[in-house]
């Protein structure tokens, strides 16, 4: 019996090692420089798990293009909407251990929690909070997070003055506000914060030692990779009360542990972290999405979002994937369940190239390498994109009049309004011109104000 076992394991060393073969590591090399400078990206990082091991892992450019500071495969990342995979999974957890049902409605354990809609309010349910189902639009409420100190308490219920777009649980609309809700019902109903059941049930286990739930976590020893926006060194900002939406930052090197657990039907090493039957259901559909044109067109007929993941066919295989994107960072994660093949894709720039990553990885690892050249598709795409914002821009400026003059005196427009749901803002003079400035996101959103035509 002792050789039969040794043999297999044997094969089985054969077979990874044939499949992992099959990649010419060297073209795909040349292919992801080639695409870091097309794109004109500070840096990337990929890593690459087939069939339970790491097959490619590396990275390419700077996290400071400034100081020219070599990019690593350690280096840090803000991981931006990835972090919502996680919420779910602690979600799910929870579940899992009983205290915790996923037709709960969230006021159960949110007595704060309201909305617009009183009857909406009563009958949101803790899946309803994770499926973009919720009746919102599309980013609807990201200002009372981005660069506020609101925390996420007064964010949630200053949420609950903003008026619903759909109908609920009829259309998809991606929303922060619900994930962030979502990561206090983890707090609340574990008796820890979110940060901490991240931490010590999720990030522990997998061994996901250099991730972290805040950038205060960070030390001068901790090799960040620095957000860039349009070209330029940002600023590096603090995200935390994002909470379960957004504020988690990691490395490919963790991020591979994170897909492998994911690969693996939720185990970790002898170690169940999901029930199978809670696996299954954090990766299938639950609200379906309209496949774009330029997705039909490269294949794409069904689209939609469970829990913490986007879903798709592709390729014959369903494909579970999520961007995610700062300001100076634009990432993507993925997984292709049938063919035990997944992935990570992190900037520190601001482009598509992690989604045609995604594509022309999962070619070249299903052995078609010379196929779609995704990252040419998506620049192209880019390129016309860009052309057709900058003649609707075009189209707008010719509308303008600006000889129909305000008939208004500008100093009648100073002092400070208030807004129920994102709060005060100023309206003030700097020299001889009116700025605006929001008070809560303080020299983030200030602004010139500029006559348009008559008292616009």
């Amino acid at each position: 019996m002792k050789k039969i076992k040794n043999l297999s394991v044997f094969l089985a060393f054969l077979l990874s090692y044939s499949l992992a073969a099959q990649v010419n590591k060297e073209s795909f090399n040349s292919y992801i420089e080639k695409s870091v400078k097309d794109f004109e990206l500070p840096g990337l990082a990929i890593s690459i798990i087939k069939d339970g091991e790491v097959q490619y892992q590396n990275a390419f450019g700077f996290e400071n293009a400034v100081k020219q500071t070599p990019l690593k495969t350690n280096s840090i990342f803000g991981i931006a909407s990835l972090s919502k995979a996680f919420t779910a999974t602690a979600i799910a957890m929870l579940v899992d251990e009983g205290k915790l049902n996923w037709d709960d409605r969230v006021q159960q354990h949110l007595k704060y929690f309201k909305l617009s809609d009183d009857y909406v309010a009563s009958q949101m349910t803790v899946e309803d909070l994770l499926a973009h189902r919720s009746g919102f639009e599309t980013f609807d409420g990201d200002l009372l997070w981005y660069g506020t100190n609101y925390s996420r308490e007064e964010i949630i219920k200053r949420f609950a003055n903003y008026k619903m777009t759909y109908d609920f649980r009829t259309d998809y609309g991606y929303n922060n506000i619900m994930f962030i809700i979502a990561g206090e019902i983890v707090a609340e109903v574990s008796g820890m914060t979110w940060e901490a059941f991240i931490e010590q049930r999720i990030f522990k286990p997998l061994g996901m030692n250099n991730s972290f739930t805040s950038i205060n976590q960070y030390t001068t020893n901790t090799p960040v990779a620095l957000p860039h926006v349009k070209g330029e060194l940002d600023e590096l900002r603090n995200y935390d009360n994002s909470g379960g939406a957004a504020a988690l930052s990691s490395n490919v090197e963790d991020l591979s542990k994170w897909i492998k657990f994911w690969l693996n039907d939720g185990i970790v090493g002898n170690d169940t972290l999901l029930h199978a039957a809670t696996h299954r259901k954090l990766l299938t559909l639950h609200t379906s999405i309209p496949p774009s044109s330029f997705e039909r067109r490269n294949g794409v007929e069904f689209k939609g979002y469970s829990q913490g993941w986007f879903l798709l066919d592709y390729d014959g295989d369903k494909l579970a994937h999520h961007g995610g994107g700062l300001p100076g960072y634009i990432s993507k994660i993925f997984l292709v369940p049938n063919q035990k093949l997944g992935g990570i894709i992190l900037t520190n720039g601001e482009t598509s190239l992690p989604t045609a990553m995604m594509y022309k990885t999962i070619d070249v690892f299903k052995g078609n390498e010379n196929g779609v050249d995704w990252a040419g598709t998506y620049l192209s795409y880019g390129k016309r994109y860009e052309a057709y914002l900058a003649n609707k821009e075009k189209i707008r400026l010719e509308a303008r009049n600006a000889k129909l003059k305000s008939n208004i005196d500008s100093k009648l427009l100073l002092g400070i309004y208030e807004d129920k749901v994102y709060g005060k803002a100023e309206v003030r003079m700097v020299g001889k011109e009116l700025h605006f400035e929001m008070l809560g996101p303080k020299e983030i959103f200030t602004s010139k104000m500029t006559h348009w035509q008559q008292n616009t």
